[in-house]
C-alpha cells in the first residue's frame, strides 16, 4: 500500500463537492426577513430617539487659573473619554505636521503626548497640539538649528511657552543647551508642561515651568522661584538666561516696553503674526515685523503660511 502523498490529499480534496454558502447569504439568514424593515415610526418611538448635536471647539484656549498641583492633578485625571479622544486626535494633526532635524532621540515627543494624554484626560490640548502650532514651532527649531549650530548656548527661555511644546521639541535636537526654562503666566500651562516634561524635571531641573511674568523677568541676570507642587515655594536662585524666545509677541500689548528690557547682544528669537481679533499689535508684512524689533546682527528672517495666516520670525542678537 503505497502511502498517500501531500499533492494526493490535496487533489482529494478539490475533488470533493462542497456547497460553499455566500457570506450575504449567511448574513441575511442569521437575521431573519426583516433585516431591512425599520419600525413603525410612532409618536413614543420618536421620543425614545435622543439627538444629540456637538459642536467641536477647536483652539480653545484654556482658562488662567493660579498654579494649584494637587486641585489640578486630581480635577485633570477624571474619568473624560470624550475629551481624551479629543487629545489624541489633536496629537495626530500635530505629529502629522511635526518635522525635525534628524536626531536619535526625537521621538520622545510622541511618548510624552501619549502619557500626558493618558494621565490627565479632563482638559482640553487643542490650543497648544495643533496644526499651527506644528508647522510653526517646527519651522522655528530648525532654523535655531541652522543658526546657532554647535554654539554652546546656556540656559534658554521660552516666554508664551504654554504646555511645554517647544522646550520638548528642542530638547529632541542637538543643539547645545544647558536648561529650559518654560515662561506662562497661565498656571494650568506650569502644571501641565512640568508633567509633560516630567523626566527632565526630575532630572535637575533641565526642564523646569514658571509663572514668573515675561515683565518681571531680569534678562540680564534672572532671579527666579518656582511654586513647588506642595505648595511652597523654592529658594531663589540666578542664571542668566543664554537665548531668549518669544513665541508669539504680537500677543503683547507693550512689545516696545519688553523689547527694551532685553539685554544688547543677547541671543533672541522673536515670531509675531498677521493678525487675529485677539492680538494687541498683529504686523501687516515682514517688512513692518523686522522694521519693529532692530538687531545688531540678524542671523535669520522668515515668514511662513499656515491656513492663509502669515507668522513672522527673526533670530538674532539684540
Amino acid at each position: 500500500m503505497t502511502k498517500s502523498t501531500i499533492k494526493d490529499k490535496r487533489r482529494q480534496r478539490r475533488n470533493k463537492e462542497v456547497k460553499i454558502t455566500s457570506n450575504d447569504e449567511l448574513y441575511l439568514n442569521s437575521l431573519g426577513e426583516n433585516v431591512f424593515m425599520s419600525p413603525e415610526e410612532t409618536s413614543e418611538h420618536v421620543k425614545a430617539i435622543q439627538v444629540k448635536t456637538i459642536e467641536r471647539k477647536r483652539y480653545r484656549p484654556l482658562i488662567g487659573a493660579e498654579y494649584d498641583y494637587e486641585t489640578m492633578a486630581n480635577k485633570y485625571s477624571e474619568r473624560n473619554v470624550a475629551q481624551q479622544l479629543g487629545n489624541y486626535r489633536q496629537a495626530m494633526e500635530f505629529l502629522a505636521h511635526i518635522t525635525l532635524p534628524s536626531n536619535d532621540d526625537n521621538d520622545k515627543i510622541v511618548d510624552r503626548l501619549k502619557t500626558l494624554i493618558y494621565d490627565y484626560p479632563n482638559v482640553d490640548i487643542s490650543s497648544f497640539v495643533n496644526k499651527h502650532h506644528a508647522i510653526v514651532y517646527s519651522w522655528a527649531v530648525q532654523n535655531m538649528v541652522r543658526v546657532f549650530g554647535e554654539k554652546y548656548l546656556g540656559t534658554m527661555y521660552i516666554l508664551g511657552g504654554g504646555i511645554g511644546i517647544m522646550g520638548a521639541m528642542l530638547l529632541d535636537t542637538s543643539l547645545r543647551l544647558e536648561n529650559i526654562r518654560n515662561l506662562d503666566i497661565n498656571g494650568i500651562c506650569k502644571f501641565l508642561a512640568d508633567e509633560f516634561m516630567k523626566e527632565e524635571v526630575l532630572n535637575d531641573w533641565k526642564f523646569k515651568a514658571s509663572c514668573q511674568d515675561m515683565f518681571a523677568v531680569d534678562y540680564a541676570e534672572n532671579n527666579l522661584e518656582i511654586i513647588l507642587p506642595n505648595g511652597t515655594t523654592s529658594k531663589a536662585f540666578k542664571e542668566i538666561p543664554g537665548v531668549v524666545i518669544n513665541t508669539n509677541i504680537s500677543l503683547l500689548r507693550n512689545q516696545d516696553d519688553w523689547y527694551n528690557m532685553i539685554p544688547d547682544q543677547r541671543k533672541i528669537v522673536l515670531i509675531g503674526e498677521t493678525g487675529d481679533i485677539d492680538l494687541h499689535r498683529p504686523f501687516s508684512s515682514s517688512q513692518a515685523f523686522n522694521k519693529a524689533f532692530p538687531m545688531t546682527f540678524e542671523q535669520y528672517t522668515g515668514v511662513i503660511t499656515v491656513d492663509k495666516k502669515q507668522y513672522f520670525m527673526k533670530i538674532g542678537l539684540k
